[in-house]
């Protein structure tokens, strides 16, 4: 960086914070793809892998309980929740291995058609060849939640049984995930700067993919669609999860956009940890944009702190607050960086 741009990254971190500061360094495609994945995406695999685990056995223990057992039910929901956040960690920037795999059609597809699961339940399949023939629609974290929510399954029934399949088979595609991640955080990225651009590019749309999803897919078309006085289908609703979960995938596209207070004192060092939006926006001396960007993702903090699926006018301000924040990502950001904006067909459903 020239003394100039360093000088002004420094400023504008001092405009932004009293404390001492640091100049942001430039983050190139191949430093930010090895801060993603190998120091990101790779540690939440492996968290979600071990999340769906735990899910497995705590299905597994209450499936071979006691009838009535509504401590070992509650204990699986909980886990269940808890694999749900780990999940979201992960795929809520469906970028790497969660793109590749398709990983959001395998184990998060919504909305759940009950007949299938109730069809699936009846053929009792075992195992992960059995597993393959049934629908998407019928498997997954959402079929589970079904099962643990709208229609209870009781210990040693052949519904249980087949939430223990299906735990089973999260399990196994985030332990693909972990593979699969392992493989793609362990290339050279300097040596290929060719797969290094392309991986930034996927990175940099697979965002704008996951903040529609959520503004959309999750918030705004169910409200729309719901027939008046009714509380509107909200994904994670059987579990009262929908706000919860809204929050998660939040929290994970802002950590991939913006700069916290800790990081404008430390900057993310170049290939060593995730190099958000912002921080690569200022590396680059684009500080105007980067303060407008910063502006724009606080405001989206605000209305996001207070969506409530309960209060539809709450949810519509939320899901202006991101369209807005869209809209400057794809006329300003993007372009800045020089990213070409496209979509993908597997952003989810």
């Amino acid at each position: 960086m020239t003394c100039l741009g360093m000088c002004l990254a420094l400023g504008h971190a001092q405009a932004q914070s009293t404390e001492p500061v640091v100049a942001f360094p430039i983050y190139n495609a191949a430093q930010a793809m090895q801060g993603l994945h190998q120091h990101t995406l790779l540690p939440r695999a492996q968290a979600f892998a071990d999340a769906a685990q735990a899910l497995t056995w705590q299905t597994t223990v209450y499936c071979a309980g006691p009838a009535g057992a509504a401590s070992g039910l509650q204990a699986v929901r909980q886990q269940w929740q808890s694999t749900l956040q780990a999940w979201e960690g992960l795929s809520s920037v469906a970028t790497g291995a969660v793109l590749e795999r398709r990983s959001q059609r395998q184990i998060d597809f919504w909305p759940v058609r009950a007949a299938l699961i109730e069809r699936a339940i009846a053929r009792a399949p075992q195992g992960e060849k059995a597993m393959e023939l049934v629908g998407t629609p019928a498997k997954g974290l959402p079929a589970l939640e079904w099962l643990l929510w709208t229609q209870p399954a009781a210990p040693a029934t052949p519904a249980c049984a087949f939430a223990q399949e299906v735990a089973k088979d999260v399990e196994r595609e985030a332990q693909a995930l972990v593979q699969a991640e392992v493989r793609i955080a362990a290339q050279d990225w300097e040596e290929n700067p060719d797969v290094a651009g392309k991986a930034m590019a996927e990175w940099i749309n697979q965002w704008l993919g996951g903040l529609e999803q959520l503004r959309w897919g999750q918030m705004e078309k169910p409200l729309k669609a719901a027939p008046a006085g009714e509380r509107p289908a909200y994904a994670r609703l059987a579990s009262r999860s929908d706000a919860s979960s809204w929050q998660s995938q939040w929290k994970v596209l802002r950590e991939h956009a913006g700069v916290t207070p800790e990081q404008r004192r430390a900057p993310p060092r170049a290939g060593q940890a995730l190099a958000p939006i912002e921080a690569i926006l200022i590396g680059q001396g684009k500080l105007a944009l980067a303060a407008k960007w910063s502006t724009a993702l606080t405001q989206a903090d605000v209305a996001m702190t207070s969506a409530d699926p309960a209060r539809a006018a709450s949810v519509l301000t939320a899901s202006t607050a991101l369209k807005s924040l869209s809209l400057m990502f794809q006329n300003e950001v993007a372009s800045s960086l020089d990213i070409p904006l496209g979509f993908s067909s597997a952003d989810g459903d």
